[in-house]
C-alpha cells in the first residue's frame, strides 16, 4: 500500500521543478520545453491521486500503480536535484573568481559532458512519468480540484495552542487508590507496584499523575523516571537512571563501575522510580536490577506500567492494577473538549460523535486523536464520512485504536503525513527536540513553501498540529530551553507501518537477519553493541544500498569502517548525524561529496579547521557542530552557501574569527556565534538582514565603534531571538564608560527576547531599554565582569523574571530602591537569584511597604566580603553562603524556611553564634566547609528533619557535639578533612536510628567508632577512606547488624582484619583498596554467605594471597560471585 504519500512526493517535485535555481539552468542549457512537459505530466496525475489513494485499499493494481509512481517521482526528483544544484553550482563559481571558474572546468567533472548527461537523464525521466501517468486511465479515476488544503489550513489556524495535557478524564479514583496504597508501604524496603493494560488506554498518563502528586514529592527525596521499552538491558537501565539523578550524560560504559555509580546515588535515600512500559519477562534479568536497587533508605519504591499481566505479576510486590477503558460518560467529555471550540457541539453533531466515540471502544489515545481531527470538520457529511469510513472494517483490532489512529493519519494534509512517518527513524520512547525534526523534515523536502511564510515557521506549525493531534505527546521544554516530544508506542506503530519499505532502524539484534529493501530511502542506527558484533565471527552485514536519503546514528556503536563504507556509497544522502562518532576527519572528507546533503550534524572533537571543501555542500541547510572546543576557524568561503538556514556550534570558546561576509546568507535563520571583527566584512552590521531566531551569542563587541555602527546589527527588528549573549573581552578597558554605554543603548534587542548575559561591559550604567517596558518577556538575566559598572537597571519591575545573575561587579556598592524602581512585588516571578564576587557589595536593602521576592527558592551569596545583612524572604529553600562576611550568620535566625543550607569560608569564625538554627525545623540538609570553627555545640540541637550533614575541611574542629545524637531523621553523614578531630564515639550511633551511610574521610588523627555501642545501629553503608590512625578495626562494627557495604580505603597504619568481621552477616559488598600494609583475609570472611562482591586494589601482599586459583587465601573467598582485583574481574558468577 503506499499509505497516502504519493501526493506528498508529488507535490515535492512539483516544488523543485518552481524552484529559480532550476529555472536559471534549464534555461541556459535548453531544458525549458522538457521541464515544462514535466510539470504538466505531473499535475495531470495530481488531479486524480486523492481518488486512487482513497480506492486502493480494495485494489491490489491500483497499490501497485501508486508505487510505481512513487518511485518514478524519487527518480525525479534525484535527477532535478542534480540539475538545480548544478546551477547552484555555477552561480557560487560566478563569485568565486575566473580561477576558480577555470579549475572548475578542468576539473574531473567536465561541465559540458555534465550537461549532456544531465539532459538525457531528464528526458529518461520525464518519458517515464509520461508513461506512468498514461496508465491511470485504466483504472476510471474520478479528477478533482487539488486544493492547497495546507495553506488554508496555515491560514486559519497559526495561533492553534498545544494541547493541554492536564485534561485528564475518568482516572482520579484509580489514582487516589494506588497513591494511598503506596504510602501505606513506606515502611517497607524496597516495594513494587505494578499498573498493566493493553496499548492507549493511559498507563503512562495514570503514573505521571501519580508520580507528580503532591504526596509522592513530599514524601521521596528523590524521583526518578525512566523509559524502559523491549530493551531491558541492565546497562542501558542502571545508565539511565544515573542520568535521570545527575540530569546530565553518564560516560560510563562499563557494568560494575555503573552499577556502584548508582548506588552512590541512591544510597540513603528514599526514592520513587518509575519504569514506564516494561517488556521483559525474564525473572533473572529484573532480579539482577532489583539487587542493584537495593540500597535506598526504607520507603523506596519502584512503579512498573506495562501490556504484559505477567511481567506485571512477576515484578509487583505490594499489589498490581489493571487499567481499564473509559467509561463511556469519561470517553465523551474527553471527546466533547478536543472536538468542539464551546459547548456541548450542535444537537446533530453529538449523535454522529457519541457513535464516533462508540468505536473508539473507551481508548483515550483513539478519542484524543479523533477528537483533534473532528475539530476542523464543519459539516455533517463530514461526520458522517468519518462514522462510516471502512477503515473501521479493515482491522482485527476489536478497540478501535489502529482504525482510529489510521483514520486520523488519513485526515492529515499529504506533507503531514510525510513528517509524522518520518519519525519512525526514532527509536521508541526517545526525547525528540522540535527543532531536529524541523530540520529534518526540511532536509527531506517534506516542509512545502507557502507565499511569503518560511519553511521554518511552516515547520513549526506542523510540529504544533501533529502535537494537537496526539502524533507527538508530552510536549516540554529542556534544559537548554528548547522544545521536546515523544511518540506513544502506537503512534510508532503506525508511522512505522507506513514507512516499512523506505525506513528502518537498526537494532544488533536485526542486523543479521535483515535483508535490506532496494527501497530503503531512511536508515537509523539504534541501540545494540555494533562495534563488539563485528569482532565476532558473525560479522554483522550492514546495508549496501546507496539509495539512502537519511543516515541518523544514535548511538557511537558503529565501526567507523563500517560507517564510513556506507557513507561512501550514496550518492542522494539529504541528512547525515554522526555526532557520537570517531574518525571525525574521515567522516567529514566524506561528508563534503555529498553534494544533495541538507542536513549535517557531526562532531569536532580533535578537528581545529573545517575545510574549505565544505562549501561544496551548496544545498545544505543545516550545519550542526559538537564538541567544537579546540574548533579554530569555519570555512571562510562559507558565504556561497546560500541555503543555509541553520549554523550551530556547541563550545565555540577557542573559535578566532567568525567567515566573513555572514550578511549574504539570507536564508539564515539560527547563527551560534558572530565575532565583530574591524573590517567591513566582519563588522556587526553583517547581522543587518539576517532574521536570525533561536541563541544568539556577539563577541568582540570592543570592534564596535559607535551607536550607529551598534544599531547597524538592527537586534531591535529580530523578534525570534529568545537568547542573547553581548560580550566585551575581557581586560581591554580602551574607550571611556560613555563609549561602552552608547554602544550597549545601540543593541537594544526585541521585546520578546527571554535570556540576556551582558559579559565584560565597561559602562558604569546600564542603557534605559533593561526595563519592564522594552524586555517584558526576559526570564533569565546574567550580568557578568562589569567591573566599571555602578547602577544596576531596575529589573525588580519584569514581571516574567525567574533567574538572575550578578557576578563580578566590583563598583556596585548597594541593591536598593534603584534596583526595586519602588514598584509594587518587586521581582514578582524570581526564583533563583545568584550574587557572586561583588567585592564591594555593602547594602541589600529592600523596600518597606511591599514583599520584595515573594517566590524566591534559590539564593547563592559568593565572595561578598563586605555584605552585612541578607533580606527576610519567608519562600527561601536553599541558600548557600560562602567566601563572606560571619555577619551575614546573623540573618539566618529570620529565615526559618530553609531545606538546604551551605556554610562556606568565613574567615576568622571560631564559634557560631548561639542559636543560630534553633528554629530551622524545615531542614533537610546542612553542608559546612572551610571554616575554622572549634565547635559545633548548641548548631545540631533543634535539628529534627535534618537527613543529610557534611563537615568537610573544618580542620580546627575539635570534637562532635552532643546534640548529634538527637539527630532522629539523618540518613547522611559526611565527615571529610576535619583533620583536628581525634574521636568519633560509636555511642553516637545510638541515637541515629534513620542513618544508612556513614563516611569518615581523611582525619589525619581520627580514630574512629571508639567504645562500644549499647546497642546494634542502624548504618546501611560505611567508608573509612585516609585514616592513617587506623590500626584496627574498632570493636564497635560487630554491632552494625545491618551494615552491607564496608569500603576501607588508604588507611596504612591497618595491618590487619579481626575475625570476628565473620559476623557482619548483611555485608554484601567488601573493598578493600590502598592499603599496602594488609597482609591477609581474616579466616571469617568465609562465614560471609551474603558477600555478593569483594573489591582488592593496590594492596601488594593482600593481592598475592587472594590470586585465583592457587593464592593462600583464595579458599577464604572462592565463594564470593564477584570478585575485582587489582581492577581487573577475576571472578564473576552473575550475569
Amino acid at each position: 500500500m503506499a499509505d497516502g504519500l504519493v501526493s506528498a512526493v508529488v507535490e515535492t517535485v512539483l516544488g523543485i521543478l518552481s524552484s529559480a535555481a532550476l529555472q536559471e539552468i534549464g534555461a541556459i542549457w535548453g531544458l525549458k520545453n522538457e521541464l515544462d512537459s514535466l510539470e504538466s505530466i505531473l499535475r495531470t496525475v495530481q488531479l486524480v491521486l486523492q481518488d486512487a489513494e482513497t480506492k486502493q485499499r480494495k485494489s491490489q493494481a491500483l497499490q501497485n500503480w501508486l508505487w510505481k509512481l512513487r518511485h518514478a517521482a524519487y527518480d525525479a526528483e534525484n535527477v532535478l536535484d542534480r540539475v538545480a544544484t548544478e546551477g547552484l553550482r555555477q552561480r557560487a563559481d560566478s563569485g568565486r573568481g575566473m580561477q576558480h571558474r577555470l579549475n572548475s572546468f578542468f576539473s574531473l567533472r567536465n561541465p559540458l559532458l555534465f550537461r549532456l548527461e544531465m539532459v538525457q537523464e531528464v528526458r529518461k525521466i520525464r518519458g517515464k512519468l509520461d508513461a506512468v501517468a498514461e496508465e491511470r486511465l485504466k483504472f476510471n479515476l474520478g479528477e478533482g480540484v487539488v486544493e492547497n488544503r495546507f495553506g488554508e489550513t496555515l491560514e486559519s489556524r497559526q495561533t492553534s495552542s498545544l494541547v493541554n495535557e492536564l485534561e485528564i478524564y475518568g482516572r482520579d479514583e484509580e489514582k487516589e487508590m494506588i497513591v494511598e496504597k503506596m504510602l501505606d508501604r513506606m515502611r517497607d524496603e524496597l516495594s513494587v507496584y505494578a499498573i498493566w493494560g493493553m496499548g492507549g488506554l493511559g498507563k503512562t498518563t495514570l503514573a505521571q499523575m501519580i508520580y507528580n502528586d503532591e504526596r509522592m514529592v513530599r514524601c521521596f527525596e528523590l524521583r526518578l523516571w525512566v523509559c524502559v521499552s523491549d530493551d531491558f538491558s541492565i546497562q542501558r537501565l542502571v545508565k539511565a537512571i544515573i542520568e535521570s539523578i545527575d540530569g546530565g550524560v553518564c560516560n560510563i560504559s562499563e557494568l560494575d563501575p555503573l552499577q556502584c555509580r548508582l548506588q552512590e546515588g541512591l544510597r540513603g535515600k528514599r526514592f520513587l522510580l518509575v519504569l514506564d512500559d516494561v517488556w521483559n519477562e525474564n525473572h533473572v534479568m529484573w532480579d539482577r536490577l532489583r539487587d542493584v536497587l537495593r540500597c535506598g533508605s526504607m520507603g523506596s519504591m519502584v512503579m512498573v506500567t506495562t501490556r504484559i499481566e505477567k511481567v506485571a505479576l512477576m515484578m509487583a510486590t505490594i499489589g498490581v492494577h489493571q487499567i481499564g477503558c473509559l467509561s463511556e460518560e469519561d470517553s465523551w467529555s474527553l471527546f466533547k473538549q478536543r472536538a468542539f471550540t464551546t459547548g456541548d457541539g450542535e444537537e446533530n453533531f453529538v449523535a454522529i460523535g457519541k457513535a464516533i466515540v462508540k468505536k473508539c471502544g473507551g481508548v483515550p489515545l483513539a478519542i484524543k486523536a479523533l477528537g483533534s481531527l473532528m475539530r476542523f470538520k464543519f459539516h455533517e457529511s463530514e461526520w458522517l464520512a468519518v462514522k462510516e469510513s471502512e477503515i473501521w472494517h479493515l482491522s482485527d483490532d476489536e478497540n478501535g485504536i489502529l482504525p482510529a489512529l489510521r483514520l486520523s493519519y488519513d485526515n492529515l494534509v499529504p506533507q503531514m503525513r510525510q513528517c509524522f512517518a518520518y519519525c519512525c527513524l526514532f527509536p521508541k520512547d526517545h526525547v525528540m527536540e522540535e527543532n531536529q525534526l524541523i530540520q529534518l523534515w526540511m532536509a527531506n523536502g517534506f516542509v512545502p513553501s507557502e507565499g511569503q511564510t518560511d519553511l521554518q515557521h511552516t515547520g513549526r506549525f506542523i510540529f504544533k498540529e501533529l502535537v494537537w493531534r496526539s502524533f507527538l505527546q508530552e510536549v516540554e521544554k529542556n534544559s537548554r530551553g528548547y522544545m521536546t516530544c515523544k511518540m506513544h508506542d502506537l503512534m510508532h506503530d503506525l508511522a512505522a507501518s507506513i514507512m516499512r519499505h523506505e525506513a528502518y532502524i537498526l537494532e544488533h539484534e536485526k542486523v543479521m537477519m535483515m535483508n535490506t529493501p532496494k527501497t530503503l530511502l531512511h536508515l537509523s542506527f539504534g541501540s545494540g553493541p555494533f562495534k563488539a558484533a563485528a569482532n565476532n565471527k558473525n560479522k554483522p552485514k550492514f546495508p549496501t544500498v546507496g539509495s539512502l536519503r537519511s543516515l541518523i546514528t544514535h548511538y557511537d556503536n558503529i565501526p567507523a569502517e563500517d560507517l564510513s563504507s556506507i557513507i561512501s556509497k550514496q550518492q542522494y544522502l539529504r541528512a547525515l548525524d554522526v555526532r557520537p562518532h570517531g574518525n571525525r576527519e574521515i567522516l567529514l572528507n566524506l561528508a563534503c561529496r555529498l553534494e544533495h546533503l541538507r542536513y549535517l550534524a557531526m562532531s569536532c572533537t580533535n578537528i581545529k579547521r573545517l575545510p574549505e571543501s565544505l562549501t561544496r555542500l551548496l544545498n545544505l541547510q543545516t550545519l550542526k557542530l559538537t564538541n567544537s572546543a579546540g574548533l579554530l576557524e569555519l570555512p571562510k568561503g562559507l558565504k556561497v552557501m546560500k541555503n543555509l538556514w541553520f549554523l550551530e556550534i556547541k563550545s565555540f570558546h577557542s573559535l578566532l574569527c567568525t567567515p566573513p561576509r555572514l550578511g549574504e546568507l539570507t536564508c539564515l535563520r539560527e547563527l551560534s556565534i558572530f565575532i565583530v571583527g574591524q573590517d567591513m566584512s566582519h563588522q556587526i552590521a553583517q547581522l543587518k538582514e539576517l532574521n536570525l531566531g533561536g541563541k544568539l551569542s556577539i563577541q568582540r563587541l570592543e570592534n564596535v565603534s559607535n551607536i550607529e555602527e551598534a544599531k547597524s546589527a538592527k537586534l531591535i527588528m529580530k523578534n525570534d531571538l529568545t537568547s542573547l549573549r553581548l560580550s566585551w573581552t575581557k581586560g581591554i578597558k580602551k574607550n571611556s564608560k560613555e563609549y561602552y554605554e552608547e554602544v550597549l543603548e545601540g543593541l537594544q534587542p526585541h521585546h520578546s527576547l527571554e535570556a540576556i548575559c551582558i559579559k565584560s561591559y565597561q559602562g558604569s550604567r546600564f542603557p534605559n531599554w533593561m526595563s519592564t517596558v522594552a524586555l517584558k518577556n526576559l526570564k533569565k538575566i546574567t550580568l557578568g565582569n562589569c567591573r566599571r559598572c555602578e547602577h544596576l537597571p531596575p529589573l525588580g519591575k519584569l514581571p516574567y523574571l525567574t533567574n538572575l545573575t550578578l557576578r563580578t561587579m566590583n563598583s556596585v556598592e548597594c541593591l536598593d530602591t534603584e534596583l526595586y524602581d519602588n514598584g509594587e512585588r518587586p521581582f514578582p516571578a524570581l526564583t533563583t537569584l545568584t550574587i557572586s564576587d561583588m567585592r564591594n557589595l555593602e547594602e541589600w536593602s529592600t523596600t518597606n511597604s511591599v514583599e520584595s521576592f515573594p517566590c524566591l527558592k534559590d539564593l547563592e551569596i559568593r565572595k561578598c566580603p563586605k555584605l552585612c545583612d541578607l533580606p527576610c524572604s519567608p519562600t527561601l529553600r536553599h541558600l548557600d553562603i560562602s567566601g563572606s562576611s560571619a555577619t551575614l550568620l546573623g540573618s539566618l535566625a529570620f529565615l526559618t524556611s530553609l531545606t538546604s543550607l551551605y556554610l562556606s569560608d568565613f574567615g576568622e569564625l571560631v564559634v557560631f553564634p548561639p542559636g543560630l538554627l534553633q528554629n530551622h525545623t524545615a531542614l533537610e540538609r546542612l553542608d559546612i566547609s572551610f571554616l575554622t570553627i572549634t565547635t559545633l555545640s548548641n548548631v545540631l540541637d533543634n535539628l529534627s528533619a535534618l537527613k543529610k550533614l557534611y563537615l568537610r575541611n573544618c580542620s580546627h574542629l575539635e570534637s562532635l557535639p552532643p546534640g548529634l545524637k538527637n539527630l532522629k531523621s539523618l540518613e547522611i553523614l559526611v565527615v571529610h578533612r576535619c583533620n583536628g578531630l581525634r574521636s568519633f564515639p560509636a555511642d553516637i550511633l545510638e541515637g541515629l536510628s534513620s542513618l544508612r551511610v556513614l563516611s569518615i574521610e581523611d582525619c589525619k588523627k581520627l580514630k574512629p567508632l571508639s567504645g562500644p555501642p549499647r546497642r546494634a545501629t542502624a548504618p546501611q553503608v560505611l567508608r573509612l577512606f585516609v585514616l592513617p590512625e587506623l590500626e584496627h578495626l574498632p570493636e564497635s562494627l560487630q554491632r552494625l547488624t545491618s551494615l552491607r557495604e564496608l569500603e576501607i580505603n588508604n588507611c596504612e597504619g591497618l595491618f590487619s582484619l579481626p575475625h570476628w568481621m565473620g559476623s557482619l552477616e548483611s555485608l554484601s559488598v567488601l573493598k578493600i583498596l590502598y592499603c599496602k600494609n594488609l597482609k591477609s583475609l581474616p579466616d571469617g570472611i568465609k562465614n560471609l554467605k551474603s558477600l555478593r562482591k569483594l573489591e582488592i586494589g593496590e594492596c601488594p601482599e593482600l593481592e598475592k594471597r587472594c590470586k585465583k586459583p592457587k593464592g593462600v587465601d583464595w579458599p577464604k573467598i572462592s565463594h564470593i560471585p564477584n570478585i575485582i582485583i587489582t581492577w581487573n574481574a577475576v571472578q564473576w558468577l552473575d550475569e
